[in-house]
């Protein structure tokens, strides 16, 4: 016997009632809302990277290697977070690495999603064999340890 699956398109209006929905819960929660400024504000820096970074990231400046931060002794406002040891500007360094940190995350995401949906779909596809086959693999991934997979 055959089963047939009725899509019941959800209207417009519903679609964001939920989103909105979302959205004022998330607002509400002063995690949710600190959360979603420090991930904006990282969004808004990795895409601006170019024009809020005060130098070139890996250009060398060996004059002004190891300098602290302008607040500790020593330091000075040209370099607002000091240099490393071969003089290349920490907060340029620290702002173009939130291009790379923001890929990385984005990336993961999308990969294991892709990952997920498609076992969900052969599990739930091909049924029990198949499904029990996935799931152990499943725990066992989860069950070793994430250190040793570093």
């Amino acid at each position: 016997m055959e089963k047939t699956v009725e899509l019941v398109d959800i209207p417009e209006k519903t679609r964001m009632s939920v989103l909105k929905s979302y959205l004022f819960r998330l607002l509400r929660s002063k995690t949710g809302t600190f959360g979603l400024i420090i991930v904006l504000l990282v969004t808004i820096v990795a895409i601006f990277a170019p024009v809020i970074a005060p130098y070139n990231p890996a250009e060398t400046n060996t004059a002004s290697r190891l300098l602290p931060p302008f607040w500790m002794d020593g330091g000075n406002t040209d370099y607002l977070l000091g240099t490393d040891n071969l003089g290349r500007d920490i907060l340029s360094r620290l702002i173009y690495g939130s291009r790379v940190s923001l890929l990385v995350g984005v990336s993961a995401v999308i990969v294991g999603g892709i990952i997920g949906i498609v076992l969900g779909l052969v599990s739930g596809y091909f049924g029990k064999a198949l499904d029990y086959i996935i799931m152990r693999g499943v725990d066992a991934f989860l069950a070793i340890p994430n250190i040793l997979f570093m």
